[in-house]
């Protein structure tokens, strides 16, 4: 078997990868799961006709999304994970020695299932480990009732279309730095330059009334929309105090000292949108 699929998460723009084999199909209560096994980026999941994280270039999206924040807090003990049921960015968060506890608050079970099945190559079984614990709920309600209580907030989450799409709004950011401890950063999957500046400029103005050092940054992911994809860093805490630190035990396949800084460096137009 050899086909193509086509995603088309703007109207004004397609990309496609080729398929070998499709290893799960099915409508959860939530959404349209497959994984499927592709001819170059190794296993993939799909939700709703978008591509979500391949195996091949999965590390430039988990990596900048955990490591940044987490080495800008010290000795972080308490993360919270929104979204990620795939457990790529809890496989990152737990490489750290530091940590006590990981929440994982994931909507929909079958995610977590068949990601356990068909990325555990990848991400072996973080769920397994004893300081991780999974909760199967909408993350709203749950930051609503845990004020200052995380280090690090991951929002590891879909793009803004039906439900997620409050995991974007201004109630979401507030709900966020609400539940951070103090000093505590958070970093949410925060879309593309070209294609959402304005949602971006939303939720930088968001996240400047919020706290003190928002930043946006950004990872290049070949299977994303226009090859790359952007996180908001949403901290009173500066993401520099992550550089020059050493990286958790284990290795890294993205980021670097150098990575991390030029993270930060936006093209002009972008910048001016953003920061001006």
């Amino acid at each position: 078997m050899s086909i193509w699929f086509t995603e088309e998460l703007h109207p004004y723009y397609r990309k496609g990868i080729r398929i070998k084999k499709i290893l799960a199909d099915e409508q959860t209560q939530y959404q349209h799961l497959q994984f499927v096994e592709t001819e170059f980026f190794g296993n993939a999941m799909i939700l709703d006709g978008i591509i979500q994280l391949t195996e091949r270039d999965n590390m430039g999206y988990h990596e900048m999304i955990v490591h940044v924040p987490m080495l800008a807090v010290e000795n972080p003990k308490r993360v919270l994970i929104v979204g990620g049921g795939d457990g790529g960015s809890l496989r990152q968060v737990l490489r750290y020695d530091s940590v006590e506890e990981v929440v994982t608050c994931e909507l929909d079970q079958r995610v977590v299932d068949l990601s356990r099945q068909h990325l555990s190559a990848s991400f072996g079984d973080p769920w397994a480990d004893s300081r991780s614990q999974l909760l199967i709920r909408d993350a709203f309600g749950f930051l609503e009732e845990n004020p200052g209580t995380f280090d690090v907030i991951i929002s590891d989450t879909t793009d803004p279309i039906g439900m997620a799409e409050r995991l974007f709004s201004d109630e979401f950011y507030k709900l966020v730095v609400r539940a951070l401890t103090s000093g505590g950063a958070a970093a949410t999957q925060c879309e593309q330059p070209f294609f959402d500046t304005e949602l971006i400029k939303t939720i930088y103005k968001s996240a400047k009334q919020l706290t003190k050092n928002p930043a946006y940054y950004y990872a290049n992911i070949p299977t994303y929309p226009g090859g790359g994809i952007g996180f908001m860093y949403v901290s009173d805490t500066p993401w520099q105090n992550g550089l020059n630190k050493a990286y958790p035990a284990g290795q890294n396949n993205y980021i670097n000292p150098q990575v991390h800084q030029a993270a930060f460096a936006l093209p002009e137009f972008f910048r001016r949108e953003i920061y001006e």
